[in-house]
């Protein structure tokens, strides 16, 4: 029985302290977690002043049982190789290594141990990180930067000139560019072949040396060398001998060339020519490449009258089926039929142009424009055709007006929709936890400079960083542009298209919007057309603001003049451009798309253009629009609106 209790009371014991020991940890975690972030901010502030001594000093109180000890892991290295402590900074940056392999942060640690390897002389220890990086990380900037120093190191002639090679190949403007041209132009060692001094007079080009580059292509043959000359001679404007060095060139064997290299080496041409049609009809009948013979037809058509111009179209088509261009001919002949009312014609161009081409950028209009006339024309198998088109450029401009054609023809007048809020984006990549930890720790910290060290290529980190610093244009280009290199699109509501279409001012545009009966997500997208959500922006002419008012119009629609600290108010200027949207509406009896246009060229224009088009459909209208501006406006407005919806609101497609 006495054991029995002994038993408890040692247990209640062991529980007891059990208890206080977790208490005590959990206390002095959350403590430690907030003194982490103090303790961090002082170092970064230390660290931006210089003081790298005290800098380290506040990064070393941060515990590895703390969320940012690997950022302050990573000040520490640097704090110490500021100071000139090698030892201690190979120490965390070898640390480093172990703890994180990342494509976007390893590629920074190797390249630190290398350099201070190489600085210490220690060539074997910096040639290792040097061939780590060249073999795991070869696309990455300092993965391509590990050749000039591995060129630096080698004694094998071959693998030298393999090294700088690769570098000025893939780095044309690298820091190293200058250095690395001058030793293998120095090395008398270093023989280059024909195809590898193409590829340095091309980056002497780049860099403003086309003196030198003309020089080393002296003894290339002219059908290997016509075109870098011709670009190394156009940057001295140098005419008389582009068309000689051209004339040489279109006569020869152009086979090392693909057919863009030309179009781009002819456009340069004709920049000089004293007849650019004569030159490209001379071109057409003695070039014995049939792809010079096809380009020279293509871009003959832009010297001629438009009957004329059609033919040469028709004639390049036929004739050049195979070219890069074929199908973007293929597509103005389709909308010049498509508008002139030919309806057969532009049928048999559109069914040609979808049996052939995918995924071009025209295609999406094709399939649109082609449902258009078959419609009119009662064919029922339009639908199937819009369903193609929202299946398989489901974001496109055209998807949206597919979508409201087949699927919801009051799509577009959605002004009972509220705009949900948007305050944070989380970072893009979930599966990397290291990573994600990691960057988000710099961004919470406001420490944005250390991004900067770690050369990142990938679009959209590079956006979600531009986010959290708050610059919100280049933060939306930079996820639009990854949407659109994208092989395979993002799903709906990801972040990619979430940082490409944020919401900012959700409240403001709700209650205007809600104010004057408008489509709150119309206005979104028009302020993001606009501004980017840049509430101080001005443009050339005196357009100010989030939804980019002139001083004119927001003296016509609120009676009254306004300074430009009261435009760029985003409050007031979020009321001026609803009030002037509400007034276009008024003016075009509700017509949405009419609104949008007069938005961005003014309500005369458009009704300009209602009257020279007054027997043409919406369609053709805005197809038709003699500025390239506001033609393009009115679809990155929509294309704008229908990707906000397909984001945020439950849309099925």
């Amino acid at each position: 029985m006495e054991l029995k209790k002994l038993t408890i009371i040692i247990s209640s014991l062991i529980l007891a302290l059990l208890f206080f020991l977790a208490g005590f940890i959990f206390i002095f975690g959350s403590s430690h977690k907030k003194d982490a972030s103090v303790y961090y901010k002082q170092g970064v502030e230390y660290f931006e002043k210089n003081d790298f001594q005290n800098a380290y000093y506040n990064f070393t109180k941060i515990y590895p049982n703390s969320p940012l000890f690997l950022n302050a892991l990573y000040k520490q290295a640097k704090s110490a190789e500021a100071v000139g402590d090698d030892k201690t900074a190979i120490k965390k940056y070898s640390l480093m290594n172990k703890f994180i392999k990342d494509e976007n942060v390893s590629p920074f640690v190797l390249w630190r141990l290398a350099i201070i390897n190489y600085k210490n002389k220690n060539e074997r220890g910096a040639k290792k990180y040097l061939l780590n990086l060249r073999a795991d990380y070869k696309t990455s900037e300092y993965g391509i930067a590990s050749n000039y120093y591995l060129s630096k190191l080698t004694k094998n002639k071959d693998e030298k000139k393999e090294c700088l090679l690769d570098y000025i190949k893939y780095s044309p403007n690298g820091r190293y560019i200058k250095e690395a041209l001058s030793e293998i132009l120095n090395d008398k060692e270093i023989k280059l072949d024909d195809y590898q001094k193409i590829i340095v007079a091309d980056v002497l080009t780049q860099n403003g040396m086309c003196t030198i580059s003309i020089n080393i292509l002296k003894d290339v043959p002219i059908n290997l060398s016509w075109v870098e000359l011709i670009s190394a001679l156009d940057k001295l404007n140098s005419g008389k001998n582009i068309i000689k060095v051209a004339n040489k060139g279109f006569v020869s064997d152009n086979s090392n060339f693909d057919e863009e290299t030309l179009y781009n080496t002819l456009k340069i041409y004709l920049k000089y020519s004293p007849s650019p049609l004569n030159s490209l009809n001379e071109i057409y009948k003695t070039a014995d490449d049939s792809r010079l013979k096809g380009l020279a037809l293509y871009l003959s058509a832009s010297y001629v009258n438009e009957e004329e111009a059609t033919r040469r179209k028709i004639k390049f088509y036929e004739n050049f089926p195979n070219s890069k261009y074929a199908s973007t001919i293929l597509y103005e002949l389709f909308m010049e039929s498509f508008k002139n009312n030919k309806t057969p014609l532009a049928l048999k161009y559109g069914k040609k142009y979808i049996a052939l081409y995918k995924n071009k950028d025209e295609s999406p209009a094709v399939y649109y424009y082609v449902s258009v006339l078959k419609k009119k024309l009662l064919d029922n198998s339009y639908k199937e055709v819009l369903n193609k088109l929202i299946t398989e450029y489901p974001r496109s401009y055209y998807a949206y007006k597919g979508y409201s054609t087949l699927i919801d023809k009051h799509f577009s007048n959605k002004r009972t929709l509220k705009i949900s809020k948007n305050n944070h984006i989380a970072y893009p990549y979930k599966e990397n936890k290291a990573q994600r930890q990691f960057f988000e720790n710099f961004a919470n910290e406001r420490d944005f400079k250390s991004f900067e060290d770690f050369r990142i290529q990938d679009p959209l980190i590079l956006s979600w960083i531009e986010y959290k610093k708050g610059n919100r244009a280049l933060s939306s280009v930079l996820a639009r542009d990854c949407i659109n290199n994208s092989e395979i699109a993002p799903k709906n509501g990801s972040v990619a298209y979430r940082l490409a279409y944020p919401i900012y001012y959700a409240d403001d545009i709700n209650k205007e919007s809600k104010k004057r009966n408008l489509n709150p997500y119309l206005i979104l997208a028009l302020m993001k057309e606009e501004s980017h959500f840049d509430p101080d922006i001005r443009s050339s002419v005196g357009a100010t603001g989030l939804m980019q008012i002139m001083p004119s119009t927001a003296q016509m629609v609120a009676n009254r003049n306004f300074t430009i600290e009261e435009l760029q108010n985003e409050k007031v200027n979020i009321i001026l451009g609803t009030s002037y949207f509400k007034y276009l509406m008024n003016e075009f009896l509700d017509n949405e798309p009419l609104c949008v246009l007069s938005y961005n060229s003014g309500p005369n224009a458009v009704k300009r253009w209602l009257e020279e088009h007054k027997d043409s459909s919406m369609d053709v209208l805005a197809e038709s629009i003699p500025y390239f501006e506001t033609k393009n406006y009115i679809k990155k407005v929509y294309t704008a609106y229908w990707n906000y919806l397909l984001t945020y609101e439950k849309i099925k497609i």
